[in-house]
């Protein structure tokens, strides 16, 4: 094959640079200058770039490809260019076998080996992956030509595909010299996003201040873990770059004011993670100021444990906390209905506004030494190995929640050892290989051990059932403690105004009357289940016999009604207007006969003025609260 032909499966890197056509390349001085002083290296002198994706690899090349482009590059440089191969070019012009076309290339660059710098950065072309249509014997042969010095090569690699591939392949490790890449401090991703930004701008005809740069590092630093600085950041601002023009194009942002403001990053983090804008904004210190005071609106009597909570929240949100790790991991302690879920429910609904943002796990459910496969997945080669695990694949696929293990004391003790990675390292590698982040999750686990005892004795119950080691990994044991008849009562005010909103939307304004509601705390006292018998006494009472009266035309839209407690006390009564009025002069009726038939019984006059004045009195004093003169339930 002609050179001419050649060039059609090569990438010339130089050419483009002498050209001007490279911009905006960061220097990053010490990892260019590592790499030029591996390629200058009598031996071992082919260099493997090993770091994560989007740290920068392929822009350390560029940069050495500026490098030797330069005039005053050093000699050795000189004359010397990188190339690549187009190895789509290749299998397009060649349908059927490429490995003829493979050896003239590789005839071609051991014939330049002084003029020429491969850069690799598909290792199918050295090693057989999954995705290589390279054939074996070829890619055997540019790992020979490696070994005998035959070419000169900068191979660009993630962690995990070196480990996977190159890393079993001796010739290679034997010939190159490994430079680790690691992701920039967020200083440093900020100048180069300075740098990167001119691309943009250009792109787009905007300005991207200062500001805009410094928020998208420093949000995607907070918010996508997952990935690596600078292309995240640069992600966010071209994205918000778009959403910018296209505002602009539509009218909804004035034209002729092309920056790239702040709120605009926000927005752009806002709609990848699902969290509202108002909870991303840098400035929400205030907020968690005054986290307890918005956790305690919907749990109640359990300060203690609100204020351990909120505290983990201010520690992370300041970066106080140690990022490699969750963002908060709870031991909640406590008898059932003390209010353990609905503080994991406020919590999602706080950090991220969506109570819905919780994965509720039932321990119960993983009693047994194969349950396992079910949070992490099945393995390889096993049916449903591709459908992933519970806990591995909604974290995966949706970072940003609260996960609440329930009852963890009936989980199996594998399961448990599981779980000290994940709170140790925030993260968890599932069945087939992908490791899961977890530092953007809150992790809570709940236990009914020693709930019955003394603060001060709970922890060395804890010690029975769980191993030291899983138990310094939490954050904190929180202790729920039994909630007093004032915080009942508190509790019964918050459910009762859910349901009397939903009634009020459909038409029916309810009132409940203080004894209501003490009727319900009695109930919940007596009751095992503690507030969450309240839902069901709720259901019982109130939404049940609602539907009934509705459904047979008793209860009309726009009736005013009123529940009271019936004359034995066991249940609840639901009464209109006219009905408690009726109740009520029957009530009066009742009493005053009553009385007189004592008063006759006893030879009493009912004639004399002085006693039926007082049996008047003593019936007006008797006489039950009118419907007119119950306070109204607030909505």
């Amino acid at each position: 094959m002609q050179t001419g032909q050649l060039d059609t499966f090569f990438i010339n890197h130089s050419k483009k640079a002498r050209a001007g056509a490279l911009k905006g390349i960061y220097r990053r001085e010490e990892p260019l200058t590592e790499l030029i002083h591996t390629l200058v290296r009598s031996d071992k002198n082919n260099a493997v770039v090993i770091g994560e994706k989007g740290v920068g690899k392929t822009s350390l090349i560029l940069d050495l490809v500026t490098f030797m482009a330069a005039e005053g590059a050093p000699e050795f440089f000189r004359n010397k260019d990188v190339i690549s191969l187009d190895l789509s070019a290749l299998l397009l012009q060649n349908t059927g076998d490429i490995a003829g076309p493979l050896k003239s290339i590789l005839q071609y660059l051991k014939q330049n080996r002084d003029k020429i710098l491969l850069y690799i950065d598909d290792i199918g072309l050295l090693c057989p992956t999954q995705t290589s249509f390279i054939p074996p014997a070829i890619q055997e042969v540019f790992c020979q030509a490696l070994a005998r010095k035959e070419l000169q090569a900068v191979i660009e690699t993630t962690k995990g595909d070196y480990t996977l591939f190159l890393e079993k392949n001796e010739t290679i490790v034997g010939r190159c010299q490994l430079l680790q890449l690691s992701e920039p401090s967020l200083e440093e991703a900020q100048t180069i996003l300075a740098v990167k930004k001119l691309g943009l701008e250009h792109h787009y005809d905007i300005v991207i201040p200062e500001a805009s740069i410094t928020a998208a590092c420093t949000l995607t630093a907070r918010y996508l873990k997952q990935r690596y600085l600078p292309e995240k950041a640069l992600d966010l601002l071209d994205d918000a770059a778009s959403s910018l023009i296209l505002d602009m194009s539509m009218g909804l942002h004035p034209m002729g004011q092309n920056t790239l403001d702040m709120d605009y990053c926000l927005k752009t983090i806002s709609r990848w993670t699902g969290i509202p804008v108002e909870k991303v904004d840098i400035e929400d210190k205030e907020r968690l100021a005054h986290a307890e005071d918005i956790l305690q609106k919907r749990v109640v009597g359990q300060k203690e444990a609100v204020h351990t909570v909120a505290n983990a929240l201010r520690r992370s949100r300041l970066g106080i906390q140690d990022p490699n790790r969750p963002i908060g991991s709870f031991l909640f302690i406590g008898t059932t209905g003390t209010g353990k879920t609905e503080l994991a429910k406020s919590v999602a609904d706080f950090m991220f506004n969506d109570e819905t943002a919780l994965l509720r796990v039932d321990m119960s459910e993983f009693m047994e030494r194969s349950s396992i496969t079910r949070l992490i997945g099945a393995p390889i080669g096993t049916p449903g190995y591709e459908v992933g695990g519970l806990l591995t694949e909604s974290v995966r696929l949706k970072p940003f929640q609260v996960i609440l293990f329930d009852e963890i004391e009936k989980a199996h003790l594998d399961v448990l050892n599981l779980m000290l990675q994940l709170l140790d390292e925030g993260r968890l590698t599932d069945s087939r290989g992908i490791t899961v982040d977890f530092r953007n999750t809150i992790i809570i686990l709940t236990s009914n051990v020693g709930a019955n005892l003394p603060s001060y004795q709970r922890k060395e119950m804890l010690t029975q059932y769980f191993r030291p080691e899983f138990l310094n990994r939490l954050d904190d044991i929180v202790s729920f403690h039994q909630l007093t008849e004032e915080d009942l009562l508190k509790v019964v005010d918050i459910h009762l105004n859910k349901v009397l909103k939903r009634l009020k939307g459909i038409g029916y304004d309810v009132t409940v009357p203080p004894e209501a509601k003490h009727w319900f705390v009695d109930e919940v006292f007596t009751s095992k289940f503690g507030v969450r018998a309240l839902k069901r006494l709720i259901q019982e009472q109130i939404e049940n016999p609602m539907a009934n009266l509705i459904m047979a035309g008793r209860l009309k839209a726009g009736d005013s009604i009123l529940l009271a407690a019936d004359s034995t006390g066991q249940k609840l009564q639901i009464l209109t207007k006219a009905q408690a009025k009726k109740e009520t002069e029957n009530a009066v009726e009742q009493k005053e006969s009553q009385e007189s038939t004592k008063a006759n019984a006893q030879g009493s006059p009912q004639s004399s003025p002085t006693n039926a004045q007082e049996s008047q009195e003593r019936s007006a004093s008797a006489k039950p609260t009118s419907f007119s003169d119950i306070p109204p339930q607030v909505v």
